[in-house]
């Protein structure tokens, strides 16, 4: 059986994912750095054709993908999809939004779709019952949050926050009460996007991704699918769905 190889190159990490059909066989990470070190790797998967989705050129140079000893599809808004855009502007369209939609709808075909990637920004995406992807909202993510309220003043610290438990709503301290805005503050966001999309589309699934899926799978509503691997495994449909 044919094996395939999706590769998401963000601004300071690549994922990849290794696929037979559309079963995920192995799941990598690499800081960008290394991509030049690692590209014997990824070769040695034995992989028939592979899809790429880049937002770091540098870093993509780093593959070689000319030198690759197979087939490469590079994603963009000109990829033949299994779904239809209406967005106004493709071409400013994410790539690993049009991923995370093509691997919900993999999954959940036939029904209104929200997708949710929780990452450096969060993303809010939504496809319909007749596979017609009609845009979303972008909003800053949890780091992009807590940094942003250090570079804007002079008396907050910079804190990071690596998930785990949910804050209390009652700060008690600056950097607890910093940590209740931002992550409170976004679970809020997200229950109220979820509940303007429901009161229009009452059947709506809702599927959310991102390093920080699991975290808000937990602290949403009941019936959310989390799935931190959806772009991957939406890059590895698009290749199937051009035949490669």
């Amino acid at each position: 059986m044919k094996r395939r190889l999706a590769i998401d190159i963000g601004n300071t990490r690549t994922k990849y994912g290794i696929f037979e059909a559309s079963k995920m066989l192995h799941f990598g990470l690499l800081k960008n750095e290394e991509l030049e070190n690692n590209n014997e790797l990824i070769q040695s998967f034995g992989v028939s054709s592979a899809i790429i989705s880049s937002v770091n050129t540098k870093a993509e140079d780093k593959l070689k993908l000319d030198q690759l000893p197979f087939p490469v599809l590079n994603l963009t808004h000109k990829t033949t999809l299994p779904i239809n855009l209406a967005y106004q502007s493709p071409e400013t369209l994410g790539k690993d939004r049009m991923a995370a939609v093509v691997g919900a709808y993999h999954q959940f075909s036939n029904q209104h779709l929200l997708v949710i990637d929780a990452g450096s920004c969060v993303t809010y995406d939504f496809l319909t019952e007749r596979k017609e992807y009609l845009g979303g909202a972008i909003s800053p993510g949890v780091q992009m949050r807590l940094r942003s309220m250090n570079d804007f003043t002079s008396k907050l610290p910079l804190i990071s926050w690596e998930g785990g438990e949910r804050p209390q709503n009652i700060g008690r301290t600056t950097i607890t009460s910093m940590l209740s805005g931002v992550v409170n503050g976004l679970i809020a966001e997200m229950n109220g996007f979820i509940l303007n999309y429901e009161k229009q589309y009452p059947e709506l699934k809702i599927v959310i991704t991102g390093g920080d899926a699991n975290f808000f799978e937990k602290e949403l509503k009941n019936g959310i699918f989390a799935d931190p691997n959806l772009v991957l495994k939406g890059l590895n449909e698009i290749l199937i769905y051009n035949g490669k």
